[in-house]
């Protein structure tokens, strides 16, 4: 089965979490490997930053 990236539903997951490493089109995980329902503030102001300029 091919690989498939990532669907992507929320631009602020457009680049990769400084907080816990998450890739890219992925979402957030905690420490205990769950996936998180919000993203870490400092990846959508990355985000929102890196459209700015």
């Amino acid at each position: 089965m091919p690989r498939r990236e990532p669907t992507i539903h929320r631009p602020e997951l457009m680049v990769t979490c400084p907080e816990c490493g998450s890739a890219p089109g992925a979402a957030c995980y905690g420490t205990t490997g769950r996936r998180m329902k919000g993203v870490h503030p400092e990846r959508a102001e990355l985000y929102r930053d890196s459209k700015t300029t």
